[in-house]
């Protein structure tokens, strides 16, 4: 007689908790689609310290520009000394505040050397930005064991690095946000660029591993996670790139992407496409059945042709 009215008891404290998740559903849709309407206030980045990788070019160049003339402390990270230090240079130039470190983000050592001069010269980073990355364009079989390996040193693992030496900061002091540089190619893939495809997936699960794994029971929630996945972007990355519509997925400069990045960072979204549009498009190719999915994809014949 017990054992049954406990599995009663059970069962309607099972459905009493679907109930809940329908009403939770539907209240946090609504709020999501508030959020769309009316997006959050931007917030300030003025006295954050902020630390970008590949801060030598491209996108990370910009991100440290722009981060900078919001007021952020910049210091930029990059194996090339003169680029980075170009960059630091023109944020001075600028009224700024910048620092530069030469260094090899994908060797373990390397960053926590540098890391222990930022906290001596500057201090504890609070916005860390993984931007460094390498991607070879060619087929499969004709990259090298150690380009394979490269893609992934600087792509992949040097995020684990950082990530050790700063995370522990962010939980410490309660708060910290990282952002992570990913691709379109993370969320679908694309031919002649499968390595660097297998490592932008590897950032995908590693932003959500780590979102998920800090937001369980409410444990860091001022502790943020923004993963960005662009589609072309002007950096000299990709070479060649084979877009059938350009007017739809148009090639972004490296201002814009950095500009649309920190917007998000500022509105404290967890997911950011360049172009926004990309981020509902992955999700309904992926929602076709698998020979949809190829026959959709041979109709845009969007990619990376080979070096």
């Amino acid at each position: 007689m017990i054992s049954g009215l406990m599995v009663v008891y059970q069962y309607v404290l099972l459905v009493c908790d679907f109930v809940h998740l329908l009403f939770r559903a539907f209240v946090l849709t609504l709020a999501a689609l508030w959020r769309h309407i009316r997006p959050p206030h931007l917030a300030s980045m003025a006295g954050e310290i902020v630390l970008v990788t590949g801060a030598g070019h491209g996108i990370g160049k910009e991100l440290s520009l722009q981060f900078a003339r919001l007021g952020s402390r910049v210091v930029c990270l990059d194996i090339n000394e003169g680029t980075n230090k170009s960059t630091a240079e023109e944020i001075l130039k600028e009224g700024g505040a910048a620092w530069a470190f030469r260094c090899d983000v994908a060797n373990r050592d390397d960053v926590k050397a540098v890391s222990k001069r930022i906290r001596e010269e500057v201090g504890e980073v609070t916005i860390l930005v993984n931007n460094a990355g390498v991607m070879p364009c060619k087929p499969f079989l004709r990259h090298t064991a150690d380009e394979i390996m490269d893609v992934f040193r600087v792509n992949v693992f040097a995020q684990f690095w950082t990530l050790q030496e700063w995370l522990p900061s962010f939980l410490a002091a309660g708060r910290g946000r990282v952002v992570a540089l990913s691709s379109i190619a993370g969320l679908v893939a694309s031919s002649n660029i499968a390595p660097y495809c297998a490592s932008k997936f590897a950032v995908r699960g590693l932003m959500e591993g780590l979102t998920e794994e800090l937001r369980y029971a409410g444990r860091h929630p001022n502790i943020q996670f923004t993963c960005v996945y662009p589609f072309v972007v002007d950096t000299g990355l990709a070479q060649r790139p084979r877009i059938r519509f350009p007017s739809l997925n148009p090639v972004t400069s490296p201002s814009q992407c950095a500009a649309h990045i920190i917007e998000g960072v500022r509105r404290g979204e967890e997911v950011i496409c360049i172009p926004p549009r990309d981020y509902y498009g992955h999700w309904v190719v992926n929602a076709m059945p698998r020979e949809v999915r190829k026959a959709f994809l041979d109709f845009m014949d969007t990619g990376v042709d080979e070096d």
